[in-house]
């Protein structure tokens, strides 16, 4: 009988410091979720000629905005500079072509 006491307060002894050692992560808005009504505003904003691309170079470099405002903005940029660059090429590779068909 006093074996089995003493596992019990062995147990509970682990369990309360297992609770005493837990901590609850502080609220962080750099890395807080975001909600949908944020998502939507990021959405309408980049959906504005010319500042939808400021706005997205200002959220990729900035330190203090959201990480994952950050990180989906660094992702369109580097989409957009890929589109960019495939956009040239094939507008380079069209006029090359309409140089030879018409000889010049």
């Amino acid at each position: 009988m006093d074996e089995q006491n003493m596992n019990q307060q062995n147990m509970n002894q682990s369990m309360q410091q297992q609770h005493m050692t837990y901590n609850t992560p502080e609220h962080n808005p750099q890395t807080a979720v975001m909600t949908t009504k944020e998502w939507v505003v990021t959405y309408l904003i980049m959906m504005i000629p010319c500042i939808g691309w400021i706005m997205a170079i200002v959220w990729a470099f900035s330190d203090s905005g959201n990480l994952n405002r950050r990180n989906y903005c660094r992702a369109f940029l580097i989409v957009l500079g890929i589109l960019i660059a495939l956009y040239v090429v094939l507008w380079v590779i069209i006029g090359a072509a309409m140089i030879a068909s018409f000889g010049f």
